[in-house]
C-alpha cells in the first residue's frame, strides 16, 4: 500500500451525463468512467469527503459505469486519526445487481486533509466552469452546490 503524498486527482465532468476522474497515485494513473445516471457520484463524493471530515470511521462511496463501476472504500487509521487509508476497485455487476467480482485498483493512505483539499478544489472548479454557457450545455442534472457549501465551511474556518 502506497502511503506516500505523490497523489492528485482530475474529475471531468462530461456532457450527457458522464464524467471521468482521473487518479494519480505514485507515478501511476488510474481512469475512471462514472455516469450519472444511476444516481449522484460528484453529491456522494462530497458527502464522503464531509463525513470524514467529521471523524467517520468509513465511508463508501460507488460509481456506476454501463456496466460495472468502482467503488472507494475509505476507512481512517486507528493510530494516525488524521490519515485514511483508500482501497478503490473496480467491478463488472450492472447497477441493481450484487457487486461481485471486485478487484483491486489501488490501495493507498493519505492525509484526510490532503484528500479533502483535492475533492474540494475539483469541485470548485466545475462550479467556475459551469458558470459558462458553453460548458453548461448538455451537462444535466443539478450539481450538488448545498453539498458543496457545506465542504467548503471546513476550509473557510
Amino acid at each position: 500500500m502506497y502511503d506516500g503524498d505523490d497523489i492528485d486527482l482530475l474529475y471531468v465532468l462530461s456532457p450527457h451525463g458522464w464524467s471521468t476522474c482521473i487518479l494519480f497515485v505514485n507515478k501511476h494513473t488510474y481512469e475512471l468512467t462514472i455516469s450519472h445516471v444511476f444516481g449522484d457520484p460528484i453529491g456522494d463524493f462530497i458527502e464522503a469527503t464531509i463525513a470524514l471530515l467529521r471523524g467517520a470511521l468509513d465511508v463508501e462511496v460507488v460509481w456506476w459505469d454501463e456496466p460495472g463501476g468502482n467503488r472507494w472504500k475509505m476507512m481512517r487509521n486507528s493510530d494516525q486519526k488524521h490519515r485514511v487509508q483508500i482501497t478503490l476497485t473496480e467491478f463488472l455487476s450492472s447497477y441493481g445487481d450484487e457487486i461481485t467480482q471486485e478487484r483491486t485498483l489501488i490501495e493507498f493512505e493519505i492525509k484526510i486533509s490532503h484528500f479533502s483539499a483535492l475533492v474540494y478544489y475539483q469541485m470548485k472548479k466545475i462550479t467556475a466552469l459551469l458558470k459558462e454557457k458553453s460548458f453548461e450545455k448538455n451537462r444535466s442534472g443539478e450539481f450538488p452546490y448545498a453539498a458543496l457549501c457545506n465542504l467548503e465551511s471546513f476550509f473557510n474556518a
